[in-house]
């Protein structure tokens, strides 16, 4: 059961080549839904060859469900989008360095002091917490002496500023940390893509087993109406010639009429397990595609005894495939992001300030006091005495941190749970199958025996029935036997984190059962009667 290694192009040619080689000739060619006496006896296709015993040809394989999947389904679209948007999320997050284009024009055309000023630059903030601005401006007219700062020589004046954190902002911000968290969410959407595709793929898997399951009881429930409407016709004749009673008549009839019911209530089971099965599979233009009733398989795949494993190895692969701790990991480098920028907010803000203009043109006034090339150099600060938001961020992260690695070592006892589980559940079921299997053939066996007593009045017709109802019920759980391996063989799969595609690819190359069941039970070999005599006398004598 161990994935092969294969490119992630590869398995899209995989998805590609399987939905136009199966899934699109088969919506082209889907036949009317068979009515209800008709699946019992519906035969697949003759290819001719004989090579193909199951007849699994043209039928819906599991791995045609999980392709489509791949290839449409809205919850792996909904996360494959993930990418899409967390990426978005990063673009944003450098935008808060973009550069900035800011400018003014300002008027005072009235008062005693009348003046133009005009301004134009760019500014950016830098990567490492600091800001770049370099500008020109200009002012006119007569300024008001306390506001001299604002007059500029004739030509105006260009200036450049910087500001450069030595300690608070400088090894880290908010803005680089945005930036590392949608870092970390477009990583994450990887493994979520994953752990899309792994529980959903699980889920269809299980859909697909119990709609072959329900559509195998379907056929069993309808071998045994159609026991009791051949033997009704036997009656009939029969009741005209004088050789049964007919009361056994009226209870077959009876018998018939319970049985339609029982087919009526399996059908719709049936029926509805196609229509969850359309969710996952969808045709080219993605909407649900019900499966048609020739598309059922006749029989399971082979089941295949498990290769002694190493639980303590499948588990160690298991946490390195499986998205959730990856997924939790990442989640926890956001937390210490946000950690580490709280620390860093502890330090007080102290700022190198460097400003360098100069003016240029004709003197705006006799002083010329602004010609001269100007330099302005100085540090600021400032700290909050308490630090109450830095020192409650750290408190709070600190506390997330710790829930993250809980949550990590549940996840990963999670892990391990579900494995011991799955390989306890196929155990047990493939134990069961084969079980299954010998009640199947002793039932058989046991209604063939009772059969021969019946037709020999040594039975009446409500023991036989009972006998039928029995041998009808272990047909069915032999079914249900196969079906719950399946479906515990998909959990196990989808527990060591396997790639669902490749592993449905490899359960639909199985080779089909050979184990008996509906619409293929075996035939009985008949002892001699005289044989079938003489047991019947000594059971008779030993059940007086």
């Amino acid at each position: 059961m161990e994935r092969l290694s294969r490119h992630s192009l590869l398995r899209q040619v995989l998805i590609v080549f399987w939905l136009s080689c199966f899934l699109m000739p088969l919506a082209a060619k889907a036949q009317p839904i068979l009515e209800t006496d008709d699946v019992a006896s519906a035969a697949p296709p003759d290819t001719g060859t004989g090579a193909n015993p199951g007849n699994f040809e043209n039928k819906l394989a599991l791995a045609d469900v999980i392709a489509s999947l791949y290839r449409s389904f809205p919850l792996v679209e909904q996360a494959r989008l993930e990418r899409a948007r967390t990426q978005g999320l990063i673009t944003e997050g450098f935008g808060a360095y973009d550069t900035k284009l800011y400018g003014s024009s300002l008027a005072g055309p009235q008062g005693n002091y009348r003046n133009y000023r005009q301004a134009i630059g760019v500014a950016r903030q830098t990567w490492w917490g600091g800001y770049l601005s370099a500008g020109y401006r200009l002012g006119r007219g007569d300024i008001q002496p306390w506001y001299k700062e604002r007059e500029t020589e004739k030509g105006g004046e260009f200036k450049l500023s910087m500001m450069l954190p030595l300690l608070q902002g400088r090894a880290i911000d908010a803005q680089r940390v945005a930036i590392f968290q949608a870092t970390l969410a477009n990583q994450a959407a990887e493994p979520a893509i994953q752990q899309s595709l792994l529980s959903n793929s699980r889920e269809a898997a299980s859909v697909y087993w119990e709609w072959l399951a329900a559509g195998a009881v379907l056929v069993a429930q309808n071998e045994l109406l159609n026991l009791a409407v051949l033997r009704g016709t036997q009656f009939e004749i029969g009741v005209q010639a004088g050789k049964f009673a007919e009361i056994d008549l009226i209870f077959n009839q009876q018998l018939i009429a319970e049985r339609r019911v029982k087919v009526f209530e399996t059908e719709q089971k049936f029926r509805s397990a196609g229509y969850k099965l359309s969710l996952f599979l969808r045709d080219e233009a993605g909407q649900p595609l019900v499966p048609d009733d020739l598309w059922l398989p006749q029989v399971f795949p082979t089941i295949e005894p498990l290769p002694p494993g190493d639980f303590q190895a499948d588990l160690a692969a298991a946490l390195n495939r499986r998205p959730e701790p990856r997924i939790l990991q990442f989640e926890l480098r956001q937390i210490q992001l946000e950690q580490q920028l709280a620390r860093n907010n502890l330090l007080p803000a102290l700022d190198v300030v460097a400003e360098a203009s100069q003016d240029v043109g004709d003197p705006a006034s006799k002083l010329n006091d602004k010609g001269q090339y100007e330099m302005l150099v100085g540090v600021q600060g400032e700290v909050p005495l308490q630090r109450r938001k830095a020192r409650g961020k750290i408190q709070s992260s600190a506390a997330k941190l710790a829930q993250i690695n809980e949550k990590l070592r549940l996840q990963q006892n999670k892990i391990g749970t579900e494995l011991q589980i799955a390989y306890n559940a196929l155990m047990l079921f493939s134990q069961a199958v084969d079980q299954s299997e010998v009640a199947l053939r002793s039932s058989l066996d046991t209604l063939e025996r009772y059969r021969f007593a019946f037709d020999r009045g040594k039975i009446d017709l409500i023991y036989l029935t009972l006998l039928e109802s029995k041998a009808n019920e272990t047909e069915i759980k032999l079914v249900d036997a196969q079906r719950n391996w399946f479906i515990a063989l998909a959990d196990m799969q989808a527990a060591l984190g396997l790639d669902p595609l490749d592993q449905a690819i490899m359960v639909s190359e199985l080779p089909p059962s050979q184990r008996p069941g509906p619409g293929k039970l075996p035939q009985v070999e008949k002892d001699p009667p005289e044989v079938l005599d003489k047991d019947w006398k000594k059971h008779a004598h030993d059940n007086p």
